[in-house]
């Protein structure tokens, strides 16, 4: 019955967020309702669908029965309010206490991120739904009933795949909970395979229309390489951009997300482990900054329901752009704490040796991690953070008893004081460790930040990887790049020595006589009047002469609104060709009013005719 009770509040807080906050489904999330609406007019996924279906065929149902946005709206309420019925059922398992089931419901219920995301129309709430329904089960009949455990796990992370590919590999970590409930390594290995094959029988279904689609049998969708290629680009530290699509097009002549589906998205995926092993201490800086923004800002999950241009209208927009301090304010807040009492939780199973507590780590670990390495956004998190809320509530409850058996007995026993010290300790490695490897990790991108733009090379598109070079400078910013160009940024002038940056790249070559052009300019604008001194080189190989130009020569050039065109010739024997670029600042050269990069664009290489 209180179980009922949670799910309903759920549900109601829900429902009532959808009907007081008219939100529109927009960017992918009206690519979900469209597609629907597809399936239900002709029978068939649009041609062009290469998701998983499983959501869109909720929303097929929906809309067949003559739902629309708001009905679809309506799944996210009741994922959210299923999976608020999920914690409350784990947390009981995990504590085997009503009291801690029900703070950890009542968690979930009224968690404010979780309301919000429950009106957008994606796939998140509802794999997070099935998640936490898988791992209840999984919980549930572990200790008595290990095969029907895992058979019902194996379904749920089924369903949970044809929604989110990304739960098919929690199959594996059946073993980790059967372990915990006392079987042995070869019965609970079996179970654990069992479980597997039930998810794949499962998504034997859509095995046989990727046969049929396109002539191969997978149970993903065709998008994962192009997933990657996104959390790969060093560009933006990992997000998405246009500019990679422009970049991946010109050199590859495929289209992100367009047929051929199958090859695109294989080149995508070479491509970006390309880029992942150019510089690994940039790749680990950069999984690093996905892993942060993936679960430490809780207010970017209100992105999508409430701050994304497009979902509000007036007059609920300037209605939510006034609250939005504090609404953020509290959706940190509730996050924070729901962190610091999970931890508590953590160390208190860690001191009372409660191994089936610290089954949901691997869950979550394993989540975050793929996450981390393939392409992190804050909503991503939501099966993560269900799975925090029934640690958080033991943590809770912990703090409760102690502090009423502290009052009690006017004395701390040595098991009290051993869990505080755990929960403490955890607290401490968590608040000061993020942060600290968050700092990290936006040192390790600065200090070996590359960029990639499109380089003509005999009118065929190449990708060039520009690495900042030399490292002397440590506070001169690195390079960045956009499809079609490379920015060094104008290092600040000191008194007593000349300041540079630099940035160079290898063309693989075959003999003869080159020509290499590009075009440049000073970005921003408003920074090119202040540019008074310095010049800007480029060198091809070691032995062909350099070009030159002065800064305020590009400068006059950005103010006249166009480029400066600059041209080297060489004559090259074969195999790698460099070509490096560099920024001088005499000593004590007048400052800029703005800073500002120099653009080095549309760089191209023509064979010359002797």
């Amino acid at each position: 019955m209180t179980a009922f009770l949670v799910v309903m509040l759920a549900l109601a807080l829900r429902v009532g967020w959808i009907l007081l906050v008219p939100t529109k489904p927009v960017g992918d999330f009206a690519m979900y309702v469209e597609s629907a609406a597809h399936l239900v007019k002709f029978g068939s996924l649009d041609s062009e669908y290469i998701f998983m279906p499983g959501y869109v065929l909720l929303l097929a149902a929906v809309q067949a029965v003559g739902g629309g946005w708001l009905a679809c709206k309506l799944v996210g309420a009741v994922a959210g309010s299923l999976a608020a019925g999920a914690v409350y059922g784990i947390a009981r398992r995990l504590w085997e206490s009503r009291a801690t089931a029900l703070v950890a419901g009542l968690l979930c219920a009224l968690w404010p991120a979780g309301v919000a995301a429950a009106s957008v129309t994606g796939t998140d709430m509802p794999a997070a739904a099935l998640i936490a329904l898988g791992c209840y089960f999984l919980l549930r009949y572990s200790p008595g009933r290990p095969r029907l455990a895992a058979v019902l796990f194996g379904a749920f992370m089924g369903l949970a795949t044809y929604i989110r590919a990304i739960a098919l590999p929690l199959c594996a970590l059946t073993v980790f909970c059967l372990r915990a409930s006392g079987l042995g390594w070869k019965p609970a290995l079996r179970s654990t395979a069992v479980s597997c094959a039930v998810a794949a029988l499962l998504l034997a279904p859509w095995a046989v229309r990727n046969r049929l689609r396109y002539g191969e049998t997978f149970v993903s969708d065709s998008h994962g390489g192009e997933t990657a290629l996104v959390g790969a680009d060093p560009n933006t530290d990992g997000r998405y951009s246009r500019s990679l699509n422009r970049m991946f097009h010109e050199a590859t002549g495929y289209t992100i997300l367009a047929e051929p589906h199958r090859e695109a998205d294989r080149a995508a995926l070479s491509l970006a482990r390309r880029w992942m092993r150019f510089d690994p201490a940039f790749t680990l800086g950069l999984v690093l900054a996905k892993a942060e923004r993936l679960l430490v800002h809780e207010r970017a999950l209100l992105y999508w329901p409430l701050f994304r241009a497009g979902v509000l209208s007036e007059p609920a927009l300037s209605l939510a752009s006034r609250w939005r301090s504090a609404i953020e304010s509290v959706v940190d807040s509730f996050w924070l704490a729901t962190v610091a009492a999970a931890l508590a939780g953590l160390g208190v199973a860690l001191a009372r040796r409660r191994w089936l507590v610290l089954t949901l780590m691997p869950f979550m670990v394993v989540l975050a991690g793929l996450y981390a390495v393939i392409f992190a956004d804050p909503r991503y998190r939501l099966p993560i953070s269900l799975l925090v809320f029934p640690l958080a509530a033991g943590g809770l409850l912990w703090l409760a008893q102690t502090v009423r058996d502290v009052v009690r007995a006017r004395r701390v026993s040595r098991a009290v004081g051993w869990e505080a010290g755990l929960a403490l300790g955890l607290s401490i490695i968590t608040f000061v460790g993020a942060p600290a490897l968050a700092w990290a990790g936006s040192k390790l991108r600065e200090h070996h930040r590359w960029s990639v733009q499109v380089c003509q090379v005999n009118r065929e598109a190449r990708l060039c990887s520009w690495r900042a070079s030399p490292r002397a400078d440590d506070d001169t910013p690195g390079v960045r790049g956009v499809w079609n160009g490379v920015g060094l940024a104008i290092p600040t002038a000191v008194p007593d020595r000349t300041k540079e940056s630099a940035a160079e790249t290898e063309l693989d070559l075959p003999p003869g006589d080159y020509a290499i052009e590009t075009a440049l300019d000073i970005a921003p604008f408003d920074a090119s009047p202040g540019i008074a001194a310095g010049e800007f080189s480029m060198q091809v190989g070691t032995d062909a002469p350099g070009a030159t130009v002065s800064l305020p020569s590009v400068a006059q050039a950005t103010r006249q609104a166009r480029t400066l065109p600059l041209r080297v010739e060489a004559h090259h024997g074969g195999g790698t060709l460099p070509l490096r670029l560099r920024i001088t600042i005499p000593p004590g050269a007048p400052q800029p009013a703005l800073p500002g990069r120099l653009w080095v664009n549309e760089v191209a290489v023509v064979p010359l005719a002797r």
